[in-house]
């Protein structure tokens, strides 16, 4: 179907015929599990591959099992008549010698061969010409009324479940990439340092996760333990301001960010007089004042409160964040409640609701699934699991209220909670913004009520 210059889009059908953009809204839409080659070799579909709709071929990155046990990922290309391969002059053309399979609605016995010379093994796409037709029937008006303001606000109202089902799901699948990385993390380091770097980035929300991520690096959890311990808390917190500041480039402390971080001045000078003793225990390579984004933060996000929220924290779980993570999971108990808990001071307020449940959403509930799956730990992997689905709603992001709105416009989706939430931010990243509606769970669900009506 790919030529050289971008593919028009046919009005009507020939004769009766589905067109390609049929064939190929069926390859892509699921209906084809596996095919037949015509040499007779079993074709297991596992990723249909990206629709391009554009120039070269149909579909990339299509993952295919061929009867071998290999699993290859390349191209895939639609065709009428195996012929079109020539007819197109494919076969001339270098961007399709990464095509795996040449897949047409009839074989009419022509060649499928690469410009490199490679042949391409052909299936017939097991979709019967009802289906095709039905399908072409609703093509490409269904289409066209996706990726506009609104795309699903009739489902939505009618089929509330379904949607909030599907930005479940794909909360799920921002979960799961989040665990990958951590399981691949915790193959290299401790899981203390792993925690601890992904807290730091968390704490620098938008704006400051470089430094943050840069300090954490700095002072590790190690580090942090052996020079913040003393019997006293208030002792504990101390050191611990002390370190993260000094370390951070915020020693000696001005009035500005003393005021944003809540210290009076005796808070101050005692900071100031403990970084005195321990700097010289600390790396001799500190941050630079100047690295931090300080002006246009919210008062909330300002840097030097989060870090004596977060030396508070390290006062109280003497520097390590892990057992913190998983008795509060192993108990039942609010992740986001404890967050807060732990960052309470005397005089400054604790980390946000909204920032806590953010905390626990893409750091603690990832990376204690992770952990679970590392050290072979069910019970652990059920806790944290259930802790993912009771999960509150924190406020919605401007992308977040984006993609709600990009999918159910006026209708009213309730019960999403956390975990809906980041379906949402994963739709707006992922498909809504680079407009890859022929692959969204949602815009299919819109094609195939359109089609059950």
């Amino acid at each position: 179907m790919a030529t050289s210059e971008p593919k028009p889009v046919q009005q009507g059908t020939t004769a009766g015929k589905p067109r390609e953009l049929a064939l190929s809204a069926a390859w892509h839409g699921a209906l084809v599990p596996s095919l037949t080659t015509i040499d007779g070799e079993r074709i297991e579909v596992v990723f249909a591959g990206h629709w391009t709709h554009g120039f070269g071929p149909d579909f990339d990155q299509a993952m295919l099992s061929f009867a071998d046990g290999t699993l290859r990922t390349g191209a895939v290309e639609i065709h009428q008549r195996t012929s079109d391969w020539i007819a197109h002059r494919h076969h001339l053309d270098p961007r399709y010698n990464d095509v795996i399979l040449h897949v047409v609605a009839r074989h009419d016995g022509a060649e499928t061969r690469q410009a490199d010379g490679a042949l391409v093994p052909v299936g017939i796409l097991p979709v019967s010409d009802e289906q095709l037709r039905q399908i072409d029937q609703r093509l490409p008006g269904i289409w066209e009324q996706l990726g506009g303001a609104v795309c699903a606000e009739r489902l939505a109202r009618e089929q509330p479940g379904m949607v909030r089902a599907i930005l479940h799901r794909l909360g799920d699948e921002r979960l799961a990439q989040r665990v990958a990385i951590y399981e691949s993390d915790l193959t290299r380091e401790a899981a203390p340092e792993t925690l601890h770097r992904s807290w730091f980035d968390a704490l620098g929300f938008a704006e400051n996760r470089a430094p943050m991520r840069a300090l954490a690096g700095l002072l590790p959890p190690g580090t942090l333990s052996s020079l913040t311990e003393a019997p006293a808390e208030l002792e504990r917190r101390t050191r611990a301001a002390a370190l993260l500041l000094g370390a951070g480039g915020f020693l000696p402390l001005s009035p500005a960010d003393a005021a944003h971080a809540r210290l009076s001045p005796d808070a101050v000078g005692a900071i100031e007089s403990a970084w005195v003793t321990l700097h010289h225990q600390t790396p001799s390579s500190l941050l630079a004042p100047t690295i931090w984004q300080r002006g246009r933060v919210r008062p909330a996000n300002h840097p030097t409160l989060r870090l004596v929220q977060a030396a508070t924290v390290i006062a109280r779980t003497h520097g390590d964040l892990l057992p913190l993570v998983l008795e509060t999971l192993r108990l039942g108990r609010s992740l986001p409640e404890a967050i807060q808990e732990a960052s309470l001071g005397d005089a400054h307020p604790p980390i946000g609701e909204d920032r806590a449940i953010a905390i626990a959403a893409t750091v603690f509930i990832p990376f204690a699934i992770a952990y679970a799956s590392h050290t072979e730990d069910d019970v652990l992997l059920d806790e944290a699991s259930d802790a993912w689905e009771r999960l509150p709603a924190a406020g919605r992001s401007r992308p977040v209220k984006r993609a709600l709105r990009q999918v159910a416009g006026d209708a009213r989706l309730t019960g999403l909670g956390e975990r809906g939430n980041q379906g949402l931010l994963h739709l707006d990243r992922t498909l809504c913004t680079p407009r890859r509606c022929f692959e969204c769970p949602v815009a299919r669900a819109v094609v195939a009520a359109e089609i059950d009506d």
